[in-house]
């Protein structure tokens, strides 16, 4: 699991591509998989932020991918919260293979131009 933490502008677009590797750097296969991500104030927190709706853009390659439009971040508060992605595999259920891909802090900052 990789540590990456983001800065979101509100107002602003965000997209995040990104390629998850194992601890030698080699691309992950998640070919089979599919991927559910959320943002909170904290890991304990009930509430959403925003629905990261991260996709795998790249299978073999380990590829996902997540954006924002400036309409979803204008409503973010400004604080600095938590997300993480977690990989699964697709159509089982009940889900018993989850493993968690990227996660950390998410800082959202304030625009003095809208």
């Amino acid at each position: 699991m990789a540590v990456f933490n983001l800065d979101i502008n509100k107002g602003e677009s965000y997209d995040l591509t990104a390629t998850l590797t194992n601890t030698e750097g080699v691309p992950v296969n998640i070919s089979g998989y599919a991927l559910r991500g959320k943002v909170r104030y904290s890991y304990g927190s009930t509430g959403i932020l925003v629905d990261l709706s991260p996709t795998v853009v790249n299978a073999t390659g380990g590829g996902i991918n997540f954006n924002l439009t400036a309409l979803e971040t204008q409503d973010l508060p400004v604080t600095v919260a938590v997300y993480d992605i977690e990989r699964f595999v697709s159509g089982q259920s009940p889900e018993i293979t989850v493993t968690r891909v990227l996660q950390g802090t998410v800082n959202i900052t304030p625009e003095a131009t809208y």
